[in-house]
């Protein structure tokens, strides 16, 4: 080796003059996305919103500036309107150091409309649903013709037979958990979120693919190492390991083997049932079947491969099972924060359900609008996916307004991404008075659903929409119905505040939505 290489001056003058590169490099493109944003104020960071990166570096500002390192993966489900209120406006750009294009986010109601009803002209960044094709193509991860051919085989799925058997199931579920609580005065619960993903995965399971799974689970079936609620649990626990190991790597520790042998065993589980109820007729009325009839009996003759109908299928799971589960913690904690607003549900229940303990018919449910406008608050404060990416295929001009009520016209060129800030549009005060207060009451009568968009909107609107009220109501109504939710009460919290119980409660961490952390409860049996 040359002496010139062995002298640690000599990489350390190499890596001083990269770097200076680097960071000249960084500025210029920095500069050059700031005039592509036309100066349209709003987010500033050196890490951009959608870098994996966000994952592993601790959010926070640069020292005595308003420059953000990174911002973090829960920035908008923990500033909401901030940068917006910041920006004195409801569309505002987010421009980084780091090469990334600039961005737009929206907190405009009639903006957001206009980008989801036009599909054309904002599409979905298709790329950023990869993680989400595990098992094939689906509806979710698709654009175009594509899509269309998706949502044509999907759609029909959901239909009022569904709805109905939801309902049954999440009755049967519930039951099954009362008789697991028993019949003492109380019941303290160290994470209600875990009850509800329990509770929500086995109403997958069953109104998803006419599975019913017991509370306790059982051994496998032959050929299988797993039961099919065991490999569910696993998949929803653990997607994120499936996503960031590379396959060759998954069998190196006990968790990811796990991990990879629940992908494994579902798939063989879905392949049975595909290949099961394609050769014998049976009146179901679960996604799963809904689905093979429907791509089996197209009117234009479209059919998707099996690997597609696995796609779709695996994504009723996460949609059916998460949106469910964490919004009801949420209403859950929420719930037992406010006890004047359980009262009222309470009472609610109590006048519109004939049966004492709060099991209402399937023909009861139209009347519990107040559990309804609870759940509909749950998500409008905490909404599971808080941002909803599109693209421009063209140069588009936005139109809104800014505090002032002065007009606010944005140039947005082909090709950038303009994404819907799903936490800002439902806090923010043009739509929403008090936007930081838990009031169900203001879906009661007229109320912004143009504001209001946790299922998305437009063609591309959650097919699963009603699948998830009806589960939500019944679920409310069974369990407020017989018990009163308090928060747990535990030593080391004894002296904290109202506020800080709160954001100890609803605390949350995010990945693809929003998760509680820690949900703490007692449950109190009504006399």
């Amino acid at each position: 080796m040359s002496p010139l290489y062995s002298d640690p001056s000599y990489w350390l003058l190499g890596s001083t003059v990269a770097l200076v590169l680097l960071v000249i490099s960084s500025y210029r493109s920095y500069r050059k996305s700031l005039q592509l944003v036309y100066g349209t104020p709003g987010i500033r960071s050196l890490i951009s919103l959608i870098q994996p990166a966000i994952f592993v570096i601790p959010a926070g500002k640069i020292p005595f500036t308003n420059f953000w390192g990174t911002p973090g993966p829960s920035y908008w489900a923990r500033r909401k309107y901030e940068a917006f209120n910041d920006a004195e406006q409801d569309i505002i750009s987010a421009v980084s150091a780091d090469f990334s294009s600039p961005m737009y986010f929206i907190a405009d109601a009639d903006v957001a409309q206009e980008i989801m009803a036009n599909r054309h002209r904002f599409v979905k960044p298709v790329e950023l649903y990869d993680v989400l094709n595990l098992f094939g193509h689906n509806v979710l991860g698709t654009e175009g013709e594509q899509w269309r051919v998706h949502r044509k085989i999907a759609a029909p799925s959901f239909t009022e037979g569904n709805n109905r058997l939801v309902y049954e199931e999440t009755v049967v579920a519930l039951d099954g958990l009362f008789e697991i609580w028993g019949s003492g005065e109380t019941v303290d619960i160290n994470n209600f979120a875990e009850v509800t993903f329990a509770f929500a995965l086995m109403i997958i399971c069953s109104a998803g693919f006419g599975m019913r799974v017991p509370w306790i689970d059982t051994e496998p079936p032959p050929g299988h190492n797993m039961t099919f609620k065991r490999a569910m649990e696993v998949i929803s626990s653990d997607i994120l390991l499936k996503v960031i190991v590379p396959r060759m790597f998954m069998n190196w520790s006990k968790r990811t083997a796990i991990v990879e042998s629940g992908f494994n065993e579902l798939q063989q589980y879905i392949r049975e049932m595909i290949r099961d109820r394609a050769s014998s007729y049976r009146d179901y009325s679960d996604l799963f079947s809904n689905l093979i009839s429907a791509n089996d009996n197209d009117s234009e003759g479209l059919s998707l491969l099996d690997e597609e109908l696995m796609g779709n299928i695996f994504i009723f799971l996460i949609a059916g099972h998460e949106t469910t589960a964490h919004s009801l913690a949420f209403v859950m904690g929420l719930l037992a924060l406010y006890p004047d607003i359980q009262e009222k549900l309470y009472q609610h229940i109590r006048k519109n359900v004939a049966d004492p303990y709060g099991t209402p018919t399937y023909n009861e449910i139209p009347a519990l609008n107040y559990c309804l406008a609870v759940f509909y608050e749950g998500l409008r404060m905490f909404p599971l996916v808080p941002v909803i990416p599109k693209r421009t295929t063209t140069s588009e001009t936005l139109r809104s307004v800014n505090r002032k009520g002065e007009p606010v016209v944005i140039i947005i060129p082909k090709g950038i991404s303009v994404n819907l800030a799903v936490p800002a549009l439902h806090y923010n005060p043009r739509y929403w008075p008090n936007p930081d207060k838990f009031e169900p009451e203001r879906f009661l009568g007229d109320w912004p659903k143009a504001a209001f968009i946790p299922f998305s909107g437009g063609p591309r609107i959650c097919l699963g929409k009603r699948f998830a009220e009806i589960e939500a109501i019944v679920a409310l109504a069974k369990i407020v119905g017989r018990y009163k939710i308090t928060v747990k009460e535990e030593p080391q919290y004894a002296n904290e505040t109202f506020e800080q119980r709160r954001a100890r409660i609803l605390h949350l961490r995010c990945f693809i939505t929003s998760t509680p952390t820690r949900i703490p409860v007692t449950l109190t049996r009504r006399k």
